[in-house]
């Protein structure tokens, strides 16, 4: 049903008059009166008594109006919420994020939302492969991942982070000579199941390192590790951002070398672009470019 039939019928009923209607409705009285008779014949029923008083609903008229109000209400209301949309300034938005940006990520939605109330912003934590696999499928529309990604995606640079040995500030370590201190300790790794991406970086930078570790024990999550670190059962070998939530105990020391960092930004699927997620985008680069002048 054209929406346009349901605001003629709307206006003629409130006007009761068909003169006055069309001049609200900048149509001719005829356009007005074709209009209403379209409308009539497609829902089969009579709405309007025509006489000297002008256009009198008819009792099946007056049944029908409260439904004709809502709905072109609700398509009025349609029509705002899409444009809206279509600016970027209303809507959902799915942003992943993972252990690297666990403080940085908030801070960029929470202004985010002081100049967007409108859009409502869900915020998970994946694993790296994860948030790569959501982004092409769509299932998240901006996330904050270790960089490089590959096309479709696409990315913008905003900080650094690098691994880092996690270990109980109790256990004797000696830095001039790490990784015979490390010997004497248990080694504690990532499931390779739950976390291919950051294993392979690991295991980059222990190659570059002439390091062969085998885990005693694995866990499927970061915040397992930091708990068994803290039980003083071994070290690990973890993102140097980590120490921010981590337990005040567990010491990190940060690993140098090629592969032992990484940058981390904000990554999207170029294929896949809305106005919310590029209203996202672009405030996150003006924001970055701001704190690094």
């Amino acid at each position: 049903m054209d929406i346009d039939l349901l605001r003629t019928f709307c206006q003629l009923a409130e006007d009761q008059n068909y003169r006055v209607a069309s001049e609200h409705l900048f149509i001719t009285q005829s356009a007005l009166t074709k209009k209403i008779k379209r409308l009539e014949e497609q829902i089969d029923v009579t709405l309007f008594e025509r006489g000297r008083h002008g256009a009198e609903l008819t009792p099946m008229g007056k049944i029908l109006l409260p439904e004709a109000k809502r709905m072109l209400k609700s398509f009025q209301s349609f029509q705002t919420l899409s444009s809206y949309v279509a600016e970027g300034t209303s809507g959902h938005l799915n942003i992943g994020f993972g252990i690297s940006s666990f403080y940085e990520a908030p801070a960029y939605i929470a202004q985010f939302k002081q100049d967007h109330p409108n859009v409502h912003v869900s915020l998970n934590d994946f694993p790296s492969h994860k948030m790569i696999e959501g982004l092409m499928l769509g299932n998240i529309q901006v996330g904050f991942d270790r960089l490089p990604a590959e096309a479709p995606l696409k990315t913008f640079p905003l900080f650094s982070d690098q691994l880092a040995i996690a270990i109980h500030k109790q256990e004797m370590t000696d830095e001039n000579d790490l990784w015979a201190s490390l010997s004497h300790h248990d080694y504690l790794g990532l499931s390779p199941n739950k976390n291919p991406t950051m294993l392979k970086h690991i295991s980059a930078y222990l190659w570059e390192a002439k390091q062969q570790l085998t885990a005693v024990e694995e866990a499927d999550d970061i915040m397992t590790l930091l708990a068994l670190v803290s039980a003083r059962l071994g070290y690990t070998i973890i993102p140097a951002s980590v120490a921010r939530i981590s337990q005040p105990e567990i010491r990190f020391i940060p690993l140098t070398g090629d592969h032992a960092s990484w940058e981390v930004g904000l990554v999207w699927n170029s294929e896949r672009i809305d106005p919310i997620c590029t209203k996202f985008i672009e405030h996150v680069e003006a924001t970055s470019k701001t704190e690094h002048k």
